[in-house]
């Protein structure tokens, strides 16, 4: 297993538990993502979910 790997399965593990904190992981800075994704959050939890399933695996 490459660390490319190990960090994608972490990625997953977060988004599941705190989509925030999977956004962080994924550019390793509090970007303005992070903080839309901490709104989203206390808006409800699944558009929090799906933001940061987008944001780490399906944008380029």
């Amino acid at each position: 297993m490459t660390a490319e790997d190990t960090n994608k399965i972490i990625e997953i593990l977060l988004i599941l538990v705190l989509p925030p904190a999977a956004i962080w992981f994924h550019d390793r800075a509090c970007t303005g993502h992070v903080c839309i994704n901490i709104l989203l959050c206390f808006v409800f939890w699944i558009p929090a979910f799906l933001h940061a399933l987008w944001y780490c695996f399906m944008r380029k």
